[in-house]
């Protein structure tokens, strides 16, 4: 078993923070949408995060700020959270967690945002990849080079209480090097948004990926042209501001999983290279699309059925891989 040799009590600003997030919020207005994930605005090699979505870390901190967000199956029927957050165009996040362990298909993805993966721990071959990786920096939580920018809790028990923010990780960008990137294909393209006059009044989305009774749910706000984010049927918040998530673009894709033969702890595999069938919603719609990816090293891509690339609303596009589209109902 690891030991944790410089993970510490958190202090500081950090410990403020994610003080703040287990007392109770007052009521503030409504969250401006996260930065966008822009093509060619993006200088900087994002901070890519694993989230815990184990039913004791919620609610998370800081998910409402990321440019994108990808929620897929860990094992258990249990979901992990990846976020992007992009230096110099996201906001600054005090605190950002429970931080969590690496899977190998979540490592593919973040190798085609060139992005520095934090994570604490992992599945055996997620590591392997995580640190050969030409394209990503590893921060590992539960390696020496990387237990410094990061800090648990006590309000919770491990290991749902590892927490970092944007200022950690900006130490840890300037301490790794190599943290500037010039690669103009980078990020969505980005649209304008539908006119007011041209919303509906509502849509509801629904996914589940394994159990019904896990469902997550989107309704759609026309008026903020924002998709409000539900779990188990309940407004899904952050710990921090208790506002509810809301993201810009919601992105549901069909990605195929198995289990791992003869894996220990019943962990899966997921193709996340290749192609396959989803679904964009965006301005109160809904549009067909697939998805593709043409390597480990490449972008993630979402074209429509007349082959252009799908464009995104400014704010946050949260992608969620589901085993089967037969889990998505629109009404």
């Amino acid at each position: 078993m690891r030991t944790f040799p410089l993970l510490r009590p958190a202090t500081g600003l950090l410990a403020l923070a994610i003080l703040v997030a287990f007392v109770t919020p007052v009521a503030a207005a409504p969250p401006r949408a996260p930065a966008a994930f822009e093509r060619g605005t993006i200088t900087r090699r994002p901070y890519v995060v694993m989230i815990d979505n184990h039913p004791n870390a919620y609610p998370q901190t800081g998910l409402d700020k990321a440019a994108v967000v990808f929620e897929a199956l860990a094992e258990a029927g249990i979901t992990r959270f990846m976020a992007v957050y992009v230096p110099g165009v996201s906001p600054d996040v005090p605190a950002i967690g429970p931080v969590r362990s690496a899977r190998l298909y979540f490592v593919r993805w973040a190798m085609g945002m060139r992005g520095m993966y934090i994570h604490a721990g992992g599945a055996p071959d997620a590591l392997r990849r995580a640190r050969e990786a030409q394209e990503i920096i590893d921060v590992d939580a539960l390696m020496r080079s990387g237990g410094a920018y990061f800090s648990r809790v006590r309000a919770r028990k491990a290991p749902h209480n590892l927490y970092t923010s944007t200022a950690r990780l900006d130490q840890a960008a300037a301490r790794f090097g190599n943290a500037e990137i010039n690669d103009p294909d980078l990020g969505f393209p980005i649209k304008a948004e539908a006119p007011p006059e041209q919303r509906p009044a509502a849509q509801e989305i629904g996914y589940y990926f394994m159990y019904r009774q896990d469902s997550v749910g989107w309704t759609y706000d026309p008026a903020g042209n924002a998709y409000l984010r539900l779990r188990r049927g309940k407004p899904a918040v952050d710990a921090a501001t208790g506002q509810q998530l809301r993201a810009s673009n919601i992105v549901v894709i069909e990605v195929q999983e198995r289990p791992i033969p003869g894996d220990p702890k019943g962990r899966i595999q997921q193709d996340v290279v290749g192609s396959g069938p989803g679904f964009l919603f965006q301005d109160g719609l809904a549009r067909e699309i697939t998805w593709r990816k043409e390597s480990e090293a490449a972008p993630l891509r979402f074209y429509l059925a007349d082959g252009s690339e799908a464009a995104m609303n400014p704010g946050q596009v949260w992608i969620a891989a589901v085993p089967k589209l037969s889990n998505l109902t629109v009404k």
